[in-house]
């Protein structure tokens, strides 16, 4: 199976998968890749451990927001392709070889257009976010309290994260396509990540009825298992706080903080 493939290609491979990409995205086309040859350039995605932690009060609802960032320190590059022409969509993970060409797995992923303030496609639940009480021994106990309202992520070169991978973004936010689009083509690139900064919508849980007290934000890529990666030892992290109030105002402190992407 290919999900059990967790060989290092080495970098002359990378070299070359990024070069392919390259070449396919600034085509705008979906190549034909067939008769792949050599072993396939998986990409590992990592959540970064959430950041700018705040609490808010919009609409009488009190919220604690955060900013996300999903990496890949993979050897191949994240690519979803979906393709409606028979009326629903049809989600499938590129992966590209390292001697030539590659293949395409379908996959039980959903999009979703825009509910992020932009107005473009979005893959449903790349990575999901929930919260949890810790016990007095800081111990996060499997009580879910509340979940991220973000639909999803529509996944490009934001920010370059590593010194691997290209030096210049290869996918971009345009390739996340328009509302009477039949085509999408996703990317990230190996070394690069996509940021979700706390102000967009969805990037918050409601905490309104939560007493003071500490907690664990978790951070998981891919819960459902949809796509194909080098490993998913590192598909969690996580933060730590304490939600306080004074004075009639809430805070959320940081205490800890999990691993982080190349860890």
């Amino acid at each position: 199976m290919l999900s059990s493939f967790h060989t290092k290609i080495p970098l002359r491979s990378l070299v070359l998968a990024s070069a392919l990409a390259l070449i396919v995205s600034a085509c705008g086309g979906f190549p034909t890749v067939d008769n792949p040859a050599g072993e396939p350039l998986l990409p590992d995605l990592v959540p970064e451990p959430p950041i700018d932690l705040r609490v808010t009060v919009e609409d009488d609802r009190t919220t604690v927001r955060f900013s996300s960032t999903l990496v890949n320190v993979g050897e191949g590059d994240f690519i979803l392709r979906a393709d409606r022409d028979t009326g629903e969509w049809l989600v499938e993970q590129e992966l590209w070889y390292s001697e030539s060409g590659g293949e395409l797995i379908p996959t039980e992923a959903d999009m979703v257009w825009g509910g992020d303030g932009h107005g473009h496609w979005h893959v449903r639940r790349v990575v999901s976010y929930r919260l949890v009480p810790l016990d007095e021994n800081g111990n996060p106990i499997e009580e879910d309290l509340g979940f991220d309202t973000k639909i999803g992520f529509c996944f490009f070169d934001h920010t370059r994260q590593f010194d691997f991978g290209p030096v210049e973004a290869v996918y971009s936010v345009h390739e996340c396509g328009e509302e009477d689009d039949d085509q999408v083509r996703m990317g990230l690139s190996t070394g690069w990540g996509d940021v979700y900064l706390f102000t967009l919508p969805g990037q918050s849980i409601d905490i309104t009825d939560l007493p003071d007290g500490n907690y664990r934000l978790w951070a998981e890529v891919d819960a459902e298992s949809w796509f194909i990666e080098e490993t998913r030892d590192n598909n969690v992290t996580w933060i730590d706080f304490e939600l306080t109030t004074q004075e009639g105002r809430r805070f959320a402190g940081l205490t800890d903080v999990g691993p982080e992407p190349g860890d």
